[in-house]
């Protein structure tokens, strides 16, 4: 396989994991991380964005290198 395709892939998933934490609802969270502090929901969201961010890196950076070989 590709570099480039598994660099696709991992910032898929990347995007995903990040979403799907930063959209979990609180009680969710604190019943996985087993917390009580609601000043705690904002960590999460911090959580969520840096791999979300990464994946969205990943996927343009991704568009851009195939773009240039066509």
């Amino acid at each position: 396989m590709n570099t480039l395709k598994i660099l696709y892939l991992l910032g898929g998933i990347l995007l995903f994991i990040g979403l799907l934490w930063m959209f979990l609802p609180h009680a969710t969270h604190a019943a996985i991380l087993g917390e009580e502090d609601e000043a705690e929901h904002y960590v999460h969201i911090i959580q969520g964005i840096i791999p979300t961010i990464l994946g969205l890196i990943l996927l343009l950076w991704y568009d851009k290198r195939e773009n240039k070989n066509k």
